[in-house]
């Protein structure tokens, strides 16, 4: 059996629409006017520090130059509410209950803070069957290092490692780590799919047991 190390936000959950209405309530206490979904859906995967970063260099510039209170801040929003508004993907419980039922070993590694990470997942009844967990406040390094994939699979029972993740930044991680990458194509990834590097592509949940079954067949 293998070690299934899932991204979160744009694989696992539809998380956009949260982290908006967070950076919106930044943007008005700054006196700033609002964004929309697609602006931060280009913000996501590198971060809450980079996002944030992003967010005020598409707005009008980082007050001050000085990021970290306006991280504060958006973290304090966030983290107060990371709820509403995200949603698991279409299939998702069932098929981590099918490969946790098959002897899969299941974590996520974000880079999401923990606090609003773990209130998602327990939140949408997701950990458990995800037992192995790493966020962005869990190591001192973010993804594509490949020590984020290794922490959280090494959470898990001994096995294979595959990445699942949606975008370049999770293709890069399995790279780096010398593990199997598969791709969900409905996430935020903004790249040509053909140009991760993935060892399969999948559209829905429903097919993604035989489709690792297949992967570690040719491993």
């Amino acid at each position: 059996m293998a070690r299934l190390v899932f991204d979160l936000d744009g694989t696992l959950v539809h998380s956009v629409p949260t982290m908006t209405l967070a950076a919106n309530s930044l943007l008005a206490e700054l006196g700033r006017a609002p964004v929309d979904e697609t602006l931060v859906t280009g913000f996501v995967g590198h971060g809450m520090r980079r996002l944030v970063e992003r967010l005020l260099e598409a707005t009008g510039g980082i007050p001050g130059d000085a990021v970290a209170p306006h991280l504060a801040r958006f973290r304090a929003i966030y983290t107060d509410n990371p709820l509403t508004g995200t949603r698991v993907y279409p299939g998702v419980p069932e098929t981590l209950g099918r490969l946790a039922a098959a002897g899969h070993g299941l974590a996520v590694c974000t880079q999401k803070a923990d606090a609003p990470a773990l209130a998602i997942l327990r939140g949408l009844g997701l950990m458990p069957p995800v037992t192995g967990f790493t966020g962005g406040d869990s190591l001192d390094v973010l993804k594509p290092d490949p020590l984020m994939l290794h922490h959280a699979a090494d959470q898990l029972p001994p096995g294979p490692v595959l990445m699942i993740g949606d975008s370049q930044t999770d293709a890069a991680t399995a790279h780096s780590a010398g593990v199997p990458f598969v791709l969900y194509l409905l996430g935020y990834n903004l790249l040509p799919p053909e140009t991760l590097g993935a060892a399969a592509s999948f559209a829905d949940f429903a097919d993604l047991p035989d489709m690792i079954d297949a992967v570690l067949a040719r491993a």
